[in-house]
């Protein structure tokens, strides 16, 4: 009887060692099987690398039938935000303003608020003197997936709901919203289109070059170079500040900015 009892608890024994023993060899070679293309349960698939922003265009040396140049920067770092002032086009709540940093040499809206959410707010950066009269401002940009890119000119006001200025938008050509281009006037915050041209807008991921001119009522906007819009205002806005503009929501770089003047 004893002896049977023994029997039977060796073959026990060795039928749980081979069990555990094929658990064992199952285990060490799944990884192996995996590596080779057996047995995969789940494979990520592979992303697209994030796209390479090129260089800068080439800016001319100064705008065509320039003298003096009022304001120049290229946003070489941190330090060239000293002559900037950042302000919001409306009435934002405190913590929810429009931020703004220099990256790699370049001015980069970096949305809204310390938390960096993204918003359709407008936003703008400003420089120079609020005696500045005729001038061009010229800017180059980069949209990554903002959609929206402008310049400023004649900014006076101390703040958004008092601000009056000169300011062309521009939008992607990948926006179904039109108009693609408008040159518009702002009174205290409340705008009104000079000109607006339905298409065909700006190509984004690539670098583009946008200007501004305003002599007396005289206006003049141009993209890379070529005229885009042209207005007469019959009571214009005498003097004032030049910035840059867009939206709150990220995803635009500005470089090579100037302000030159007759």
């Amino acid at each position: 009887m004893k002896r049977s009892r023994s029997k039977t608890l060796t073959v026990s024994l060795l039928v749980g060692a081979l069990v555990l023993a094929g658990v064992g060899f199952a285990l060490v070679q799944a990884p192996q099987g995996a590596a080779q293309g057996q047995g995969v349960l789940l494979k990520y698939p592979d992303f697209p690398p994030t796209p390479t922003i090129g260089p800068n265009p080439t800016p001319p040396a100064q705008v065509a039938g320039a003298n003096t140049i009022l304001a120049q920067s290229d946003f070489a770092d941190v330090s060239a935000l000293r002559s900037w002032e950042f302000v919001d086009q409306s009435f934002v709540i405190a913590g929810a303003e429009g931020q703004w940093t220099v990256t790699d040499g370049r001015l980069a809206q970096d949305y809204a608020g310390p938390v960096r959410d993204p918003s359709i707010q407008e936003v703008a950066a400003l420089t120079g003197d609020p005696a500045w009269r005729d001038y061009t401002a010229q800017v180059s940009f980069y949209d990554e997936f903002n959609g929206t890119a402008g310049l400023i000119a004649h900014y006076t006001g101390a703040d958004p709901t008092t601000a009056s200025y000169y300011r062309i938008r521009a939008l992607t050509s990948t926006f179904s919203a039109t108009p693609k281009l408008v040159l518009e006037r702002v009174d205290q915050g409340v705008a009104r289109a000079l000109v607006e041209i339905n298409g065909p807008g700006f190509t984004s991921r690539i670098w583009h070059t946008l200007g501004l001119t305003v002599r007396g009522g005289s206006l003049q906007a141009t993209l890379d170079g070529q005229v885009v819009a042209e207005a007469t205002d019959n009571a214009p806005l005498p003097a004032g500040r030049a910035g840059i503009y867009t939206r709150a929501t990220g995803g635009i770089l500005f470089d090579d900015f100037v302000v030159t003047a007759p």
